[in-house]
Parts: structure tokens; sequence; C-alpha cells
């Protein structure tokens, strides 16, 4: 069921066994497992049904010093189905040497493995519509190509794209018929309360725009509401003004992190069509995969190397027609027209003109066509150091909910370049040894200037500030996502990762979700 508060502050229920703070893809994913177990769960979304100016405008105060942040105000969207209303889906695991000890990169260790997330993250890829995701060597099977020998610390893989990323749409009729499932919009949650134990959270408040609040009571409350809102309502005070237990962990809202992209030169085929076998998308029974390269573990162990991958982005003249061409071809493959697609018969017929080899690419070969006019870029996008410095602070101003707004300080360390420019030069050597292509690499990567980072950009990755840990001492929520400190209270998301890899954190934090989700429905957790 879905309720909207903007009809009354009064709709909706006034209790929740489990409470979960938004509607993003770790909430509304969790929500839906936890509702077909049988269990009665109420989901708040600050947002509205769908993006609009005045959902987005609470976004606008946020400041940012440190290294420019685009994400902080482009990045994070109130609405149901949360920054899934724009997102591309790409599905990608941490892979296995992140969950490990790697004193280079930093004293953080996960408290779990990569093995205990496996089965959750085939349940992640069987509720987003891919139970039959293929494996990497079955893609070069149907594709028709032997798969590329690398060694030398390089490896290449495919990543996996939801085939409907928007999970608004996606959940959207089990929302709607759902005995099980309540979701509220426009109920953006302004504070927790604690009951008198001081260690078990019993509801929370909400407001709305016009002042009109209410307090919903809760067995169990799940924070999924991005990484920095979370970290900014776990740093307010309660609701009757007392600190919360957790207030002076020492990681609460420190260790923020992002994934950087730079450019690291442009690439010149020297046989395009071999190039092109190698690294344009491929198409199966709906599903993109997308090939990447990224250094190996053994690399990394060896040479002391942070989590570093790359990817070529074909450029042109003629952008906003592939684009639309994109659009109108996966709107034919599915059936049905996505939006407002073309204002005129002129437009319509630029984009036919793209579209006719696009479709006969696909329709042959199953690959994506990538025209590159304007040349080939290589992408390098490295984890970082996940420094405490890197952190959110609340501002002495307040925003028209009457909550402060934040300030986000996002620090680059600059130990990063070594491995950045490590895989650039594997890149660049891979291709002129195999006559594929020649790169030329920007110069202060290839000097290792750590000024080089600062070029870089963020990719809306939002993670960490409520870190994962075995002891309050190391973070701020323990291997089960519970808040230290706290019975019933738990954090679900990217916001709790001690160290962040390389790949898409998205699909990681459903995973770590649903482990979540398990445990409550097994009863493992207590309320």
């Amino acid at each position: 069921m879905l309720i909207d508060l903007h009809d009354g502050p009064d709709e909706g229920p006034q209790r929740a066994e489990t409470l979960i703070i938004g509607s993003g893809a770790v909430g509304l994913t969790m929500a839906v497992e936890l509702a077909r177990a049988g269990r009665q769960v109420v989901v708040l979304e600050a947002g509205g049904r769908a993006v609009d100016a005045q959902s987005q405008s609470y976004f606008k105060e946020a400041q940012c010093r440190g290294h420019e942040l685009p994400g902080l105000h482009l990045g994070r969207f109130r609405a149901l189905g949360g920054t899934t209303n724009f997102w591309g889906g790409r599905l990608l695991r941490f892979d296995p040497i992140v969950f490990g000890r790697r004193p280079w990169v930093s004293d953080a260790v996960w408290p779990i493995t990569r093995q205990e997330l496996e089965p959750h993250y085939e349940r992640g890829y069987q509720l987003l519509g891919l139970a039959e995701h293929l494996s990497e060597d079955t893609v070069w099977k149907r594709l028709k190509i032997s798969p590329p020998t690398f060694g030398d610390g390089l490896e290449f893989f495919f990543s996996a794209w939801a085939p409907e990323p928007n999970f608004a749409v996606l959940f959207g009729p089990e929302i709607a018929s759902s005995k099980n499932l309540r979701v509220l919009v426009n109920a953006p949650v302004v504070a927790l309360e604690l009951d008198q134990t001081g260690d078990r959270i019993s509801g929370v408040v909400v407001r709305r725009a016009d002042g009109a609040q209410r307090r919903i009571l809760a067995d169990r409350v799940i924070l999924a509401n991005g990484t920095i809102e979370i970290a900014r309502l776990l740093k307010l005070a309660l609701a009757d003004g007392r600190l919360p237990p957790w207030h002076g962990n020492p990681w609460l809202g420190k260790g923020f992190a992002d994934h950087i992209e730079c450019l690291g030169g442009m690439v010149t085929p020297l046989d395009r069509r071999r190039f092109h076998d190698l690294f344009d998308n491929a198409y199966f029974d709906g599903v993109k995969y997308m090939p990447k390269l990224r250094l190996s573990g053994q690399a990394q162990r060896e040479q002391k190397l942070f989590d570093v991958a790359a990817q070529f982005v074909f450029n042109s003249q003629i952008k906003e027609h592939i684009a639309n061409a994109k659009i109108l071809v996966r709107s034919l493959l599915r059936g049905r027209f996505e939006g407002q697609l073309l204002p005129s018969p002129r437009e319509l017929l630029s984009v036919l003109r793209v579209a006719f080899p696009m479709v006969l690419r696909y329709l042959r070969y199953r690959r994506m066509y990538n025209p590159a006019d304007q040349g080939i870029q290589l992408r390098l996008i490295t984890e970082q150091y996940p420094s405490p410095e890197s952190a959110v602070h609340l501002t002495g101003k307040c925003d028209a909910l009457g909550v402060p707004t934040v300030e986000l300080d996002w620090r680059i360390d600059g130990r990063e370049i070594d491995s950045i420019a490590t895989l650039g030069e594997l890149i660049a050597h891979y291709l002129e040894r195999y006559r594929l292509a020649t790169v030329q690499l920007d110069p202060a990567l290839v000097a290792r200037d750590p000024k080089f980072l600062m070029g870089g950009e963020d990719t809306y990755h939002h993670m960490g500030m409520a870190r994962m840990a075995n002891s309050p001492s190391e973070g701020v929520v323990d291997r089960n996502l519970k808040v230290f400190g706290t019975r019933n209270l738990f954090v679900a998301g990217a916001a709790t990762y001690p160290t962040t890899g390389c790949a898409n954190p998205t699909f990681t934090a459903i995973a770590l979700g649903l482990r979540l989700a398990d445990a409550i429905n097994a009863e493992r957790l207590a309320a």
C-alpha cells in the first residue's frame, strides 16, 4: 500500500514491526524481502511519488569544502525509488580482496567475508530479474569470441546491468498490492526517539514542510536513506534533546569516500574490429554486459596497490542522437515506448540513421554500436583511502524542516596515484603489444604526480561514515549492521563500508540489506 502524507498527516500506520527509513535500492529490496516472508513492514520516504523541485531543494543547502563533490547536490534524490530513479543499474560484486586485511589501504577490515555475502548476491540477482545472469565464460561463448589472455596483473570482467533499474517501477505492483508492506511518501524523518532503557529506539518523528508532525513507533528501525542522510540523522540529538548512546563514536560521520574517476589518456585503435569485439557492450536476454579491466588481486597484494578498474568511453558528435537511438532500440525490444522520445520528424529521421547500424550490430552480434568520431577515452576508477578527516559536519543552519544542514569535507589523500598509474600502464602495454590500439597516457599520471588526482571526478558513490567493525572503537555498526550501543537500530547501505574497492557500491549494499533481512526473518535479531 502506498500512502502520501501530503493527503493528511494522520494517514497511515501509527506503529511498525520493522520500520525502514528510505525507499531507495536497499530500503525497497529489504522491504519486499521481509514482506514476502510475512513480516509487517513500513517504509518512510522523505520525498514524493516522483522527483520534484521541492523535495530536491533540501539538498541545495548542503555545503562542500575540501575537494569538489558535485554529487553532494546532483547524486541524491528524495522520491519513491530514491537514486534508482536515475541509476543505470550496474550490478557488480565486490572483489574478495576488498574484504581482507590490506594494511597498505587501511587499518580497517570488514568483519564479514565475501563468502558470507555470496548467497545474498545471488538473491539480489533474482529479485532484480537476473536469475539467469551469465558467467563471463558463457558471455564469451555466446559472443563466439575466444576470451583474451591478459596476465601481468591485468584482468578482464563483465558487469551485468539490471533490466529495470528504477525500483519504484520494478516493485510498484508489489507496493500497491502487498498486505504486509506500507510505503509512506512525503514522510521525512527528523529525529529518532529513545525509550527509558537508554539503548532501544522506540520510534521516529516525521515532520512535513507545513510543520505538521507525527510519531511512528517501531519494534526495530533500519536506516537505509543514503550515506549522507544516515550520517546526518545519527549525528542529530534525539527527539527529546538527549544525546544518543552512539554519540562520541570516533568513526561516526568520518571516513567518507567516493570512487575517483580520472581521464587516464586517449586511445587510438589500430585494429578497430578486434578492439570493438573486445570492448563493446554485449546484450543477451535483455541484459547488458559491460566489459571492463582491473588490477588482479594478486597484483594488488604483491605490489601493495589499491583496487582500480578501467573502461573505455566512446565519444561522438552525435552523442545526443545515440542516446535517443538507444532509448528507441530498447523500447522496440521491450515492445513499449519509454517517455517522450522525439519532438519532430526531422529529429526522428536523424535518430533512425543512428539506430539502423545499432540495431543491425545488435541483431547480428548482440553488441552495441559505438561510433567514436571524437576519440576514445581511457577512464580509470580507483577506490580511495578512507581518511578520518574526510567527514560530514552539521552546520549552524537548519533547513525548512528544522534539521541542521550538512557540510561535507571530501579529502583525497593522494596515495592512490601509484595504483591508478600502474593500471593505465598495464592497459597501454597490452593494447600496444597485441596491436589493438595505442594509448597516449597523461604525463602527470605516468609521473605519478598526486596532483593528477585533483582533476578526478566523483562518481556519486557515497560510502562510509557509519562503518562496520568488531568494536565501537573501530566503527559505528557491528557485523550484523546494528548500531553499537543499541538493541534495535540498524544501518543498511554503503555507509557501513570500512573500505570500498572500486566496484559500483549499490549491489553490495543490496546484498548486505538482504543479509540483514534474512537474519530478521530467521529471528536471529531481537526486536
